[in-house]
């Protein structure tokens, strides 16, 4: 009979930090048997580095757990992007929507695929497949493909397709659905107060798209969807969406991850044991704990507990486990290389993919954008982490194009002739809008330019020029300056 450690621990993912494998993080392994781990920016510092932190991962859970990790990662592509400081900065997916090639989701799943491929990770917790339905959501805005199903089902797709030809398992999400949302759930617990067959009509049909597409993994949602859960629990804990919904009606037979458990939205109605004890008795198969060593123990022990007080939960426990070892039995091994990583010829591919996503959504009475010189202003918000699935980039779009072209940086005193002002998520965003609209009404012709969603751009009047650039980066600002630079000189 299997180790009841092994049965379990092949149902957890966790996280810890640094660039190396702590002790205690090796103590977890070797006591619980941890069976999977995902990592994070922080874990990340250059090629070798990483490569030798998964072989080394790779080796130690293999030998105390008798099978290979998975090995996951966020690597949405844009905005949310573990390794974009050391490999090639890809588009968001927003912005590879807007190309309206799907194509381009193949070239850019494919570029990530390999990119993983190459340091040795095996199962990426992308791409996200939600419908951007709700322009006030601040989880999901540019992450997500667009706000049509199909649209997203085609895209997700592709993507999808370039990350399995890479070698790299495909895991889609949040299911089923947090595009419609308000309200972030690493923060607080979000609703959507829709029908049944509102649900299966947008949110559903991504998923189940993909399904049919034989994507291998599914992440769910901390959302509560009381259509279909008239107990008002996240759908993460829900039986009734996790089993019956995602694997009795929609057929999938992959592997069903957890969403951070140790998000709000969850911890706040259950803690770390009792969710995690709840989610895996949904049927999720393989909880993610992304931080803290000593949470896992704790969640490992309840979970061991819990299995020896019911012993009738052990037939599903092993049912789990094999699912996990088969999908485990076709991981390809690590055959990438350094030349598959942030190479010259993914960059300029990516960056290519960005210039075509830049979209001039509005120009007054149709007139091309207007000359910039030395007496233009710049001004805008920083960069700022959008939400906390983000990592943190330091940039000032305003600074930087502002020294491009020899211009002004920072909000004008008086009106300028034209000011380029460039609009985020941030805290700063209203106060730097009502400048633009102020020095438009003045008489300034005004470039508002978008490092979000669009939505940054309604509260600006018709008598500007507005420009989508999708995400806050020096990919998207690069693109940007292209386009000032080619229809402005």
């Amino acid at each position: 009979m299997t180790d009841l450690r092994i049965l379990l621990g092949q149902r957890l993912s966790v996280g810890f930090d640094g660039p190396t494998i702590p002790d205690e993080y090796r103590q977890l392994i070797r006591e619980y048997k941890i069976g999977n781990v995902i990592l994070f920016r922080r874990n990340v510092e250059s090629y070798a580095q990483l490569k030798k932190l998964c072989a080394d991962l790779r080796t130690l859970i293999l030998t105390e757990t008798g099978l290979p990790p998975f090995i996951m990662i966020d690597e949405e592509c844009g905005s949310v992007s573990r390794l974009a400081h050391i490999a090639a900065p890809t588009p968001c997916a927003m912005a590879i929507g807007a190309t309206d090639q799907p194509e381009n989701a193949y070239r850019i799943g494919k570029i990530v695929g390999d990119e993983l491929h190459a340091a040795g990770i095996n199962f990426n917790l992308a791409p996200v497949l939600d419908c951007f339905t709700n322009p006030d959501n601040s989880v999901c805005g540019n992450r997500c493909f667009a706000g049509d199903p199909e649209k997203v089902a085609q895209f997700g797709l592709q993507y999808i397709r370039g990350l399995k030809d890479a070698g790299v398992i495909a895991c889609g999400k949040h299911f089923p659905g947090h595009g419609d949302t308000a309200v972030d759930s690493h923060l607080d617990l979000p609703v959507v107060d829709k029908t049944a067959q509102q649900v299966r009509q947008v949110e559903l049909r991504p998923f189940a798209a993909c399904i049919r597409g034989g994507i291998e993994a599914i992440m769910s949602a901390h959302v509560v969807f009381p259509a279909m859960e008239p107990d008002r629990v996240p759908a993460t804990v829900s039986r009734r969406v996790m089993t019956g919904l995602l694997r009795q009606k929609l057929g999938f037979d992959g592997i069903i991850v957890s969403d951070g458990m140790e998000m709000n939205a969850v911890m706040n109605l259950f803690g770390i044991e009792e969710g995690t004890r709840r989610a895996l008795d949904a049927g999720i198969d393989v909880a993610l704990i992304c931080h803290s060593a000593q949470q896992a123990a704790s969640a490992s022990r309840y979970l061991a507990n819990d299995c020896r007080e019911h012993p009738e939960k052990r037939a599903e426990i092993e049912a789990h486990y094999r699912r996990i070892a088969a999908c485990k039995a076709q991981l390809t091994a690590n055959e990438g290389s350094e030349a598959d990583f942030g190479s010259d010829r993914q960059r300029l591919e990516a960056r290519h993919i960005m210039e075509n996503a830049i979209r001039i959504l509005h120009a007054p009475e149709g007139k091309p954008l207007p000359e910039l010189n030395e007496s233009t202003a710049f001004f805008g918000v920083p960069a700022l982490a959008a939400t906390l699935a983000n990592d943190q980039v330091f940039l000032d779009a305003a600074a930087l194009c502002a020294q491009a072209f020899h211009g002004v940086s920072g909000i004008p005193g008086a009106a300028p002739k034209t000011a380029v002002v460039f609009l985020g998520r941030h805290p700063d965003t209203p106060r730097v809008t009502e400048a633009a609209r102020k020095l438009a009404q003045a008489g300034t012709r005004v470039i508002a330019v978008s490092l979000y969603t669009p939505r940054c751009l309604d509260f600006l009047p018709d008598s500007v020029w507005k420009i989508a650039a999708w995400q806050y980066d020096r990919l998207a600002v690069d693109a940007v300056l292209a386009l000032l630079r080619r229809r402005a000189l």
